[in-house]
């Protein structure tokens, strides 16, 4: 019963994850870029370690917008 409610929150939040990609590519168009901004723009950069041979970086950032709240919306849908 425990993996099942895990299951149901992985699909829950790969949708909620394609929402915000798919929010993320139509604000690329002039059109659509007014309704899909970024709510919540969050994130950290801890700059670049240059060494001789590689070249190491971490960035992370969150994001919301308008695709986040469709996704989860339609991830609710789904699990019902």
């Amino acid at each position: 019963m425990a993996n099942n409610r895990s299951g149901r929150w992985c699909i829950f939040v790969i949708f909620v994850i394609l929402g915000t990609f798919l929010g993320v590519f139509l604000s690329r168009f002039d059109m659509l870029a007014k309704y899909f901004k970024n709510v919540v723009d969050v994130g950290f950069d801890t700059g670049s370690l240059d060494l001789l041979f590689m070249n190491l970086r971490l960035a992370c950032s969150f994001k919301i917008n308008l695709g986040t709240f469709v996704g989860a919306l339609v991830g609710i849908w789904f699990l019902r």
